[in-house]
């Protein structure tokens, strides 16, 4: 394989299940001017910052866009999505709201939605091709989880002054 065969954008993305008390999911509505899919329909959620998790940019992202708090539970799927010159791992979490929230936040529209509710948008609604079969397959009953403690965030750049990683770090550079 050439250098240029591994020259592709990779993006990792987290969008989270948020269920209600009458068992329906959360969905927002994209803005008018949203680049990719303006006025469609999603999961809350988005792209991590430099240096943060994914638990945490679940956690922020839902906070901005949705204005709620979350209790993030586990990962339900990961969509590899591969498109043009990239490479999108979109981790689709479920999270327990913690009720007694309304929701507000940077979004231009929110509903909740049940099974029935699904089955009657089409696929061109929504902001990811994925995305009804997703959630059309949670609202069925298929909630099994791996719980976010699978992924061990390891934060090298808090290890700069660790001589261990000092001395790991050295043992890979090539030597002259």
């Amino acid at each position: 394989m050439t250098e240029v065969e591994n020259q592709f954008e990779k993006i990792n993305s987290v969008k989270v299940i948020i269920e209600n008390k009458e068992g329906k999911i959360l969905l927002i509505q994209e803005s008018a001017d949203d680049a990719w899919m303006p006025l469609h329909w999603g999961l809350p959620g988005g792209r991590p910052q430099v240096k943060e998790s994914l638990y945490n940019t679940l956690k922020r992202k839902v906070q901005e866009e949705v204005g709620i708090e979350i209790e993030p539970l586990g990962f339900y799927k990961i969509e590899e999505v591969l498109h043009d010159d990239k490479t999108v791992m979109m981790y689709i979490a479920i999270a327990r709201m913690i009720f007694g929230q309304e929701v507000k936040g940077k979004i231009n529209a929110y509903k909740w939605v049940g099974i029935e509710d699904v089955e009657n948008m089409y696929t061109s609604e929504f902001t990811a091709f994925y995305a009804k079969k997703l959630i059309l397959d949670y609202l069925s009953g298929n909630r099994e989880f791996l719980p976010f403690d699978i992924v061990e965030t390891q934060q090298y750049y808090d290890l700069d002054q660790d001589p261990e990683f000092q001395k790991w770090l050295e043992s890979g550079k090539k030597k002259s």
